[in-house]
């Protein structure tokens, strides 16, 4: 099975949703709290969707299959320690290690 097809990686599927929205991080209180906490413009919410029910038994197979995913790395933004500017996946991925 081909990188990016179903199932190539722990059997998971995913597809980025950039146009879902985030309501709870938009409303005026909330942003009124980000603000307080120096938090406004650092943090970030992104949706993906996965084409599998997922199980708690396989999550460590879960979370190795989102982070590898071709559909994530091009698409999941981070925050750079090192510039504090927003960056992919696809240049922070050599920094991927399991704990």
């Amino acid at each position: 099975m081909a990188a990016g097809e179903p199932g190539a990686l722990g059997g998971y599927y995913f597809r980025f949703l950039p146009q879902r929205p985030f309501q709870s991080l938009s409303s005026q209180e909330s942003t009124s709290r980000l603000r307080q906490w120096s938090m406004l413009g650092r943090i970030k919410a992104q949706a993906f969707g996965f084409d599998q029910t997922f199980q708690a038994y396989r999550k460590d197979d879960f979370v190795m299959a989102f982070f590898k995913d071709p559909n994530v790395i091009p698409n999941l933004k981070l925050l750079s320690d090192s510039s504090g500017q927003w960056i992919t996946l696809g240049f922070a991925s050599g920094r991927l290690r399991k704990i």
